[in-house]
């Protein structure tokens, strides 16, 4: 797939998408959904190239929408919650749009286009939004702190990571491998760790633009009064499967008390964060479900929803660099199918 990959992006999906073949894969009665991290904020933002992959620009995001509108139907929240509990029928292809992390830029600038393009959301907030001044997310601040000159040695001190294996890593193997050992704490801990690492680091942190920072709990209420559907993504966004059973259970059902307490609504939906297989698993389905929520998303996949797989729905993940043609492959199961076949 690698090597087809430019043939496929450049030629063969933008052919099906504007012959239209690609909705073809899709079935009448299915539910698809399609899942984003945010909005790009406008110039002079200058774009991250790594952390900001999964954001997408204002403009981008108004052209998918519309075309999900010309070409699908796009439900809300609890039309696709009345069709999972065999309540109700939806229409014939049928699209719901989430949004996971909670980041401000949901309501300065995703929520208006939402609003103009008469398309509802669910939105996937950790329960530390619900303060006064949640921050921004460990793992992205964590990022920028290891830019800062912090030595090796310091960094395996303080994540506890084997020094042999960390050299062999690029920068972003070596991120993700203190991701994966800071999560094995409970968050007052990695918090503790960070606030060191942040002490050695010569990034200031309190210098990031608005663009890293999260919601908190005002503008949580004002995003959910907008008429905007909130779900929970945990408390603080760990990578769940690394988490200790007792500190993986915290995460999941107090996001979900904490939530409902501030919006004093019903919190019945549940992302796991990160999102993949090798993040979370049955361990974390099963928590998912013993917390009460009603269904749970991955953050893989595509085409159409298996409403048996209700505490691992799967969704289209939405990056900064898709065209709309390789948005709607994604979007219609195309890709997964080819993928599919060529790995069997």
């Amino acid at each position: 797939m690698r090597f087809v990959s430019p043939l496929l992006r450049k030629v063969v999906y933008p052919a099906m998408h504007y012959s239209g073949s690609l909705k073809g894969f899709v079935p009448n009665d299915a539910c698809l959904v399609v899942n984003y991290h945010g909005v790009i904020p406008p110039d002079p933002y200058c774009r991250h190239p790594f952390l900001d992959a999964n954001l997408v620009s204002s403009a981008e995001l108004r052209k998918q929408l519309r075309f999900l509108k010309n070409n699908y139907n796009v439900i809300d929240a609890e039309s696709f919650r009345a069709w999972l509990e065999k309540r109700d029928v939806l229409p014939r292809r049928s699209v719901l749009v989430t949004c996971d992390d909670g980041l401000a830029n949901n309501l300065s600038e995703m929520l208006p286009v939402l609003q103009s393009e008469g398309v509802p959301c669910l939105f996937f907030i950790t329960g530390e939004s619900c303060g006064e001044r949640p921050g921004v997310l460990w793992y992205e601040e964590l990022y920028h702190l290891l830019t800062g000159g912090v030595s090796e040695t310091d960094i395996h001190t303080i994540f506890e990571i084997d020094r042999e294996r960390f050299h062999q890593h690029s920068f972003q193997g070596k991120w993700w491998n203190c991701v994966m050992n800071a999560s094995r704490l409970n968050a007052s801990a990695r918090a503790e760790k960070i606030g060191l690492l942040r002490s050695l680091s010569k990034f200031v942190s309190s210098k990031l633009p608005e663009r890293w920072r999260r919601m908190n709990g005002e503008e949580l209420k004002m995003l959910a009064s907008s008429g905007m559907r909130i779900g929970a993504h945990t408390m603080s966004h760990p990578v769940l499967a690394q988490c200790s059973e007792d500190e993986a259970r915290r995460e999941v059902t107090q996001s979900r008390t904490d939530l409902e307490r501030l919006l004093g609504d019903k919190v019945w939906a549940f992302a796991y964060p990160f999102g993949n297989p090798a993040t979370m698993g049955e361990r974390e389905v099963n928590l998912a479900r013993e917390a009460g929520f009603e269904c749970a998303f991955v953050n893989v996949g595509g085409g159409a929803v298996d409403p048996s797989q209700r505490f691992a729905l799967a969704r289209t993940h939405v990056t900064a660099d898709m065209s709309l043609a390789e948005f709607e492959a994604h979007l219609s199961g195309f890709h997964n199918r080819l993928q599919a076949a060529v790995r069997g």
